[in-house]
């Protein structure tokens, strides 16, 4: 296989791997308020079935704000990740980061703008700005394990 080949069978899984995260989080945001509940509700479940023996008595409301607002950093971070993987042709790491940030936020807010139009669902700027977090958190973990490997592979040589 010819190198140009192979760079663009990587340009095609990275992108690949953003568009198809980027669907995820959508149908995650098309699920009405009843559904979106039932898998808050059953994630919360599993985290109190683990966490119970240590905190007797939770705050369910809070905790299950704090379930739901981590799932949202988390999804994002990985977005953040990927979108970052995918500006891998702008060779500064700042702009590369500024690009894949700003990518998130915009895709954060489309997504608070979809829900919208979804039954019991809300557009939240709070949403829009823990989305970002995420993302934000998620490129600086690329950043950093970029860094260390590329650090390791100069001292392999």
């Amino acid at each position: 296989m010819k190198a140009t080949s192979k760079g663009r069978i990587k340009i095609i899984l990275k992108g690949s791997a953003l568009v198809l995260w980027c669907v995820v989080i959508f149908m995650f945001s098309a699920n009405n308020a009843d559904e979106s509940n039932k898998q808050s509700n059953a994630v919360f479940n599993t985290v109190i079935e683990f966490v119970n023996p240590v905190y007797d008595s939770l705050d369910t409301t809070a905790a299950t704000f704090i379930i739901r607002k981590l799932a949202h950093f988390s999804e994002y971070a990985l977005l953040g990740i990927l979108a970052f993987i995918n500006f891998s042709k702008v060779k500064k790491l700042g702009y590369r980061g500024l690009f894949a940030a700003v990518f998130s936020c915009i895709y954060a807010s489309s997504d608070e703008i979809h829900q919208l139009f979804v039954p019991g669902r809300a557009g939240q700027v709070r949403d829009v700005l823990i989305d970002t977090s995420g993302a934000v958190a998620g490129i600086l973990l690329a950043i950093l394990i970029r860094k260390i490997w590329h650090k390791s592979r100069e001292k392999k040589s």
